[in-house]
């Protein structure tokens, strides 16, 4: 067992990851999915708001961090980059493992925590985490994340923010008395959805900073709205969001861009 496994909250988050691993051995790359990496125009969506922002990544040294089931790894694998993906859920690194081989991409799947990597300084051009930083906080991570670019290198994440009070007390007692028939997504006791003021604090130590935020209606699909309107929800956040900018502190998510 690696030692930082031994940590309490460590050892919580692995046992949550690899019990939310609900499809193990699903190797299937999503093909509309990987067009939206590979030519991100719709910028409704925040996966390809994401991939615009630190597109081309041909040939370039990109860090998974954080990367769960190797999804996004083997996309960026298939756009060209050269892929390095830390996660510290061995259940998940060996899904991504799986859907690597079965797609003849090379990805470099490697155990180890992401508050404290063992890469040397310097050692990527870009960082990419879906779901990763709220895990971790903010202070922690992005220092790591810093130390491992290169000058002028860059990272994007995507996201979940804290809401008002009253929003956040419904989810609480949402993601506890209803998850198997929403199927809503279960929170590890160390979980903290991020607060925009402190992104936008954290962003100012950067040389370039950006918030893209996400997710009003969207928020609520999973109670109000059937599934054939789900992208239809995304397209009308992004229209209320690029016109009403006091909307964005009730965004549930964001995309965050950093350069170095």
């Amino acid at each position: 067992m690696d030692d930082y496994a031994t940590d309490p909250h460590i050892r919580k988050e692995i046992d949550h990851a690899n019990a939310e691993l609900r499809r193990p051995g699903n190797t299937v790359i999503n093909q509309r999915i990987f067009e939206g990496y590979e030519s991100p125009k719709e910028l409704w969506h925040w996966r390809q708001r994401a991939a615009s922002l630190i597109t081309p990544v041909a040939g370039k040294r990109l860090l998974d961090y954080g990367c769960g089931q190797g999804e996004e790894a083997a996309y960026f694998a298939r756009l060209g980059a050269i892929v390095t993906a830390i996660d510290i859920s061995p259940v998940e690194l060996q899904v991504g493992q799986d859907r690597a081989n079965a797609n003849g991409l090379s990805i470099d799947f490697r155990s180890m925590n992401c508050e404290h990597t063992d890469f040397p300084d310097a050692s990527f051009d870009i960082v990419h985490g879906s779901g990763i930083l709220h895990h971790i906080g903010l202070d922690q991570s992005l220092c790591e994340v810093w130390r491992l670019l290169v000058n002028g290198g860059v990272a994007v994440f995507l996201e979940p923010l804290q809401s008002d009070p009253v929003t956040e007390g419904l989810k609480t007692i949402l993601s506890r008395r209803l998850p198997s028939f929403l199927r809503l997504t279960s929170l590890t006791s160390g979980e903290e959805d991020l607060r925009l003021s402190d992104i936008e604090k954290a962003g100012r130590l950067w040389r370039e900073f950006a918030v893209f935020p996400y997710h009003l209606t969207y928020r609520a699909r999973k109670l109000f709205l059937p599934p054939q309107l789900w992208e239809h929800s995304l397209r009308l956040d992004h229209w209320i969001l690029s016109r009403l900018p006091a909307a964005r502190r009730l965004a549930g998510a964001a995309v965050i861009f950093l350069r170095k």
